[in-house]
């Protein structure tokens, strides 16, 4: 059964840049992607205009072979987003994030730590592309934060698949600072990040590892400008917004200034089915516009409203 994306939209041109990177996902990752946007409170005619909306980004994802469906809901957008989820048993959220003063706030309002809070799924969270962008290209390297902790490690499992997917390099980085009481002493934290280094290695990943000093966020990326990295991944535990990691508010605090795209991962959240790798997406898209082809009917492959 192949996977199933949402992707949240809110109308405006900063929520679509999204968009490209689906795109660029779905050469890795066998989905079905359905297009939603949440409506707080509409008439007949603004629903017909948000389904307009929406066929219209859908078409060009259906004309590379994409299975699309687009979706209108009525209500509190972090409501319907996590009820769209559950109902349809998605394996991933994607959206886009507006910067207003660093990063203030999500595309979708202050919804977004509600959502990274009660979420059953990865979220891909990328920031709004400059006009004239050239399209992202898929992830190269992937910058993982670990902290130590079994529950920073929630991430590893789709950046794993991911990796795997893409042909990807992946940095392991654990920041220690010197003024946190809490933090794990620096040869434990090592320890841990060498054992999950050799575990994706075991996997046939090409797998590099950091332990820096200084201010978590700041080093982190740093340390992602550094690797050039096309994706950071880290693991929230979803308690109070999207706290707590070991690093506390780290999350948070890498979401608002991070220009990088982010792959945020609840300690309970799991992508439902693995990627394919680029061959075999290609494969079933082939399939699936040669079949359209044959069959002389100019229908898209779209499975409803």
């Amino acid at each position: 059964m192949p996977q199933k994306m949402l992707v949240a939209l809110d109308g405006t041109r900063p929520s679509e840049s999204v968009l490209s990177h689906v795109s660029s996902l779905l050469k890795l990752i066998d989905a079905d992607v359905t297009l939603l946007r949440v409506l707080p409170r509409a008439s007949v005619g603004d629903e017909a205009q948000a389904r307009s909306y929406l066929e219209s980004l859908a078409r060009p994802l259906r004309q590379k072979g994409v299975f699309v469906e687009t979706a209108v809901a009525c209500g509190k957008p972090a409501d319907k987003i996590l009820e769209a989820l559950e109902k349809g048993r998605y394996g991933l959220l994607a959206l886009s994030s507006r910067r207003k003063k660093g990063l203030r706030r999500i595309v979708l309002g202050s919804v977004a730590e509600e959502i990274l809070r009660r979420t059953p799924v990865p979220v891909f969270v990328t920031a709004p592309s400059p006009e004239g962008s050239p399209p992202p290209s898929a992830p190269r390297t992937i910058v993982v934060p670990l902290d130590g902790s079994h529950r920073s490690a929630a991430v590893l499992e789709p950046v794993a698949d991911l990796a795997q997917a893409a042909g990807a390099r992946v940095s392991f980085v654990t920041v220690v600072s010197p003024t946190d009481p809490e933090e794990l002493p620096v040869e434990t934290a090592a320890r841990t990040l060498f054992s999950r280094q050799k575990a994706l290695e075991r996997r046939g990943l090409s797998v590099e590892l950091a332990v820096l000093f200084g201010d978590p966020v700041n080093e982190i990326l740093r340390f992602a400008e550094s690797r050039a990295a096309d994706l950071i991944a880290l693991a929230t535990h979803g308690r109070t917004g999207l706290n707590r990691w070991r690093y506390g508010s780290i999350t948070e605090a890498i979401l608002r200034k991070s220009r990088v795209p982010l792959l945020v991962v609840r300690s309970t959240a799991q992508l439902r089915s693995r990627p394919l790798r680029a061959r075999a997406v290609e494969a079933r898209r082939r399939a699936l516009r040669t079949a359209s082809a044959g069959s002389g009917l100019s229908r898209s492959p779209y499975r409803g409203g």
